[in-house]
């Protein structure tokens, strides 16, 4: 049914990326724009993947449509906003007017600049009695962003998302702005345009949220993304109303696929499309999510884990906020397995296999494992949000370490004697540390242990002590059953509490 001859180009619908630093107003601000107060707000009240929205408002007596991409803001979702900045046609950047430019906005900024796509700076939060707009638009000529009225041709408009003032202005601006370069798209063309999120859905299976650019989507037409293909199931709009068919620049639920479509990934749907075109959608750069690599640079305290969460975007934010945990703790972590959808026999069979922790990120356990789970004695972390996944971990880690052995005194042997009273008699030299009557030790031999013991007596220059430091020679007499050689070395732990 598709006809890109007929070339019945049309206006599309601006395609507008809300980003910014975390809490400065984005979720707050579509919400607003949308007038539903029983909006459904994500676990932690923190948005934690990319979100579609369509709003229709009156501009000069006519109706226009805008699509809205809401994207995360903590640090973790990196990938999730540059998803966003490629796939729209204008952003805003959203500042909070009481905390001014934060490393999220400036991150934002970096990905606007990097696609090359207009913006308005909203300056929100301006209720507030510590609001500093001047202070914000310094802060933004420090960082070469230069806006109306103080040297450049960025609009910048003050705003409250929690009062709606200015609200009106700033969605004019975007049409306006947005009108400079209108961009245009037939409704008869093949259905093509960008995947934002996929996950697996329990009644559905494989599920996708598109964003269309150019042609319709059809109920029941076939559709191509770089790793996976099928025929549209069901087709759904934002508000998750089943519908026959979407135009652009509407975003869409899909299920038909075969396999998770990776987000950011280009799509083609349609009946009897050109080989080429499907090829060329196939060749689309597609994300690979971490597996079997190591985070962090400590090659000798690696923790191996196995990633379940309900969506790529998350795998995505969980691997990078372990980065940053392996470098504040000076651990690093090996990414056994890093998927979606429930955790399963399989997963915890694995966990054991490798001796891995399990993190589970808004999934569920498949039936019938807890106790499977129970005897196997694995460690599974769940959290409805990164945050609490990672302070799970840290403090883990953390009362680890403190339980973790510590090298308190080591000794190098220089003699070996005869046994007495059933001991053994050694000469040697502390060398680091301290040592103490009764401390009990390792034996190392070419690095590797080969036995253990416990000091029963200690003598320095022929004078029996009870604890000596470095460094000194001393004699020993020691209880072990295992051989004793000259060079091999004895180290003393503390045991933690």
């Amino acid at each position: 049914m598709n006809n890109t001859d007929k070339n019945e180009l049309i206006p599309r619908p601006p395609i507008v990326v809300v980003t910014g630093h975390i809490d400065h107003g984005k979720t707050t601000l579509l919400s607003y724009i949308r007038q539903n107060k029983s909006i459904l707000t994500e676990s932690g009240n923190i948005t934690q993947h990319i979100s579609a929205y369509e709003i229709e408002m009156d501009v000069e007596d006519k109706k226009r449509k805008i699509t809205f991409l809401d994207t995360p803001g903590h640090e973790a979702f990196s990938s999730l906003r540059s998803r966003g900045a490629k796939i729209a046609d204008i952003a805003i950047l959203i500042i909070a007017g009481d905390e001014g430019v934060k490393p999220q906005t400036k991150e934002a900024l970096a990905h606007i600049k990097a696609n090359n796509i207009p913006f308005i700076v909203a300056i929100n939060k301006i209720d507030k009695p510590n609001a500093n707009t001047e202070k914000v638009k310094s802060e933004l000529s420090q960082n070469d962003i230069y806006i109306e009225g103080r040297g450049g041709d960025i609009p910048c408009i003050e705003i409250s998302a929690k009062d709606g003032t200015n609200i009106d202005s700033l969605l004019e601006m975007v049409v306006l702005l947005y009108d400079i370069n209108e961009e245009k798209a037939d409704t008869n063309a093949f259905a093509s345009g960008f995947v934002l999120e996929s996950h697996i859905d329990p009644k559905c299976g494989y599920t996708a949220t598109l964003v269309i650019k150019d042609g319709t989507l059809k109920l029941g037409d076939n559709i191509f993304s770089s790793t996976a293909d099928g025929k549209i199931k069901i087709l759904k709009d934002f508000s998750g109303n089943n519908i026959e068919e979407l135009s652009f620049s509407s975003p869409a639920i899909v299920v038909g696929f075969n396999d998770l479509p990776e987000p950011g990934s280009k799509f083609i749907s349609g009946n009897n499309i050109p080989e080429e075109l499907i090829q060329k959608t196939k060749e689309n750069e597609a994300i690979e999510l971490c597996k079997n690599h190591i985070i962090g640079e400590n090659q000798e305290n690696i923790i191996n884990i196995i990633i379940k969460s309900d969506c790529i975007g998350s795998c995505e934010a969980l691997v990078y906020s372990l980065s940053g945990l392996a470098k504040g703790l000076n651990v690093s972590f090996k990414i056994i397995d890093n998927n979606i959808g429930n955790i399963n026999e399989k997963d915890v069979k694995l966990a054991e296999l490798t001796n891995s922790i399990i993190i589970n990120f808004r999934v569920k356990l498949e039936n019938d494992i807890s106790n499977f789970i129970d005897s196997k004695n694995i460690n599974i972390y769940y959290g409805d949000t990164i945050y609490e996944i990672i302070e799970q971990l840290e403090n883990e880690i953390l009362i680890k370490e403190q339980k973790k052995p510590q090298l308190v005194g080591q000794i190098k042997i220089l003699a070996t004697f005869n046994d007495s009273k059933g001991h053994k008699v050694i000469g040697g030299e502390i060398f680091e540390g301290k040592v103490n009557l009764g401390d009990t030790f390792v034996i190392e031999r070419e690095e590797q242990e080969c036995g253990n013991g416990k000091i029963v007596g200690i003598q320095c220059q022929k004078q029996k002590v009870n604890s000596l430091g470095s460094i000194n020679e001393c004699g020993l007499m020691v209880d072990s059953k295992n051989e004793i050689l000259v060079n091999d070395i004895l180290k003393f732990y503390t045991h933690g509490s």
